[in-house]
């Protein structure tokens, strides 16, 4: 009987979550995340200056700057993300909200992953994730 207290008690302690050291929540950046609504949101600016966002999935809101030759919706390829004073270069589906009428007109909240555009280099972009 004693023994299987201890097992049971083992496997308690085992098999329950571990905090972290400092006791507060884990960051969402320091986690896997799968969907869009674990994503942090961040901003155009946080995208360039941290690297720490490298490899994360992360939301960002912005306007759409422009989709040179892409077709909305139906087309993947390099268009633009703004906000004030940032523009990112997104890979990935094209958002209705870069159509010619509503370009630099309607926020959009991209669920991407931040990486470096080249190997060895400081400069990032977004690949769009599906939602």
């Amino acid at each position: 009987m004693r023994s299987l207290r201890l097992l049971l008690l083992a496997c308690a302690l085992g098999c329950s979550a571990h905090p972290s050291p400092s006791g507060a929540a884990p960051s969402p950046l320091e986690g896997t995340v799968l969907r869009a609504s674990q994503a942090p949101i961040v901003g155009l600016p946080d995208v360039l200056d941290n690297d720490t966002l490298i490899g994360k999935r992360v939301r960002v809101l912005g306007w759409c700057a422009g989709a040179p030759n892409l077709l909305v919706g139906r087309r993947v390829g390099a268009w633009f993300l703004a906000s004030p004073d940032t523009l990112v270069e997104v890979r990935g589906l094209v958002p209705q909200e870069c159509s010619p009428s509503e370009a630099q007109q309607t926020l959009v909240l991209l669920f991407a992953q931040v990486v470096r555009a080249k190997p060895d280099s400081g400069e990032k972009l977004l690949l769009r994730l599906p939602d």
